[in-house]
């Protein structure tokens, strides 16, 4: 059992069920997972700091995961995941300018979500 902490960003509650199916099969804890960026923001300011976050590129709501990337990389030095179904390059390419520590193309694979959440533990 690992026992870090990842925040799940994720406006598809489908996803989110199963991502944290696979994430705490592995031993990972899943704390405040949020539908939007506004309340993942909310969230970081009221609990304590995740290991990691996993976030949708678009999300719900008047910020989208890149934005809400920028805003937590203002304020925290947490390792960040890119989850996405957008095949969009400008997309994409905008969002290297947050720094992430992966991307995981939607729809997944078990061992894709492992094997990106292991290696940005990891560094």
């Amino acid at each position: 059992m690992t026992g870090e902490t990842i925040q799940i960003v994720e406006d598809e509650s489908l996803i989110v069920l199963h991502l944290t199916q696979i994430l705490e099969s592995a031993g990972y804890r899943i704390v405040y997972p949020a539908s939007s960026g506004e309340r993942a923001l909310r969230a970081l300011k009221k609990s304590p700091v995740p290991d990691l976050i996993l976030m949708d590129i678009l999300l719900a709501g008047s910020l989208d995961g890149i934005e809400t990337a920028r805003e937590i990389r203002k304020h925290y030095d947490i390792p960040i995941i890119f989850l996405t179904a957008c095949a969009d390059i400008s997309r994409i390419e905008e969002a290297k300018s947050v720094s992430p520590y992966g991307y995981i193309s939607k729809p997944f694979l078990q061992k894709d979500i492992l094997d990106a959440v292991e290696h940005a533990l990891c560094r």
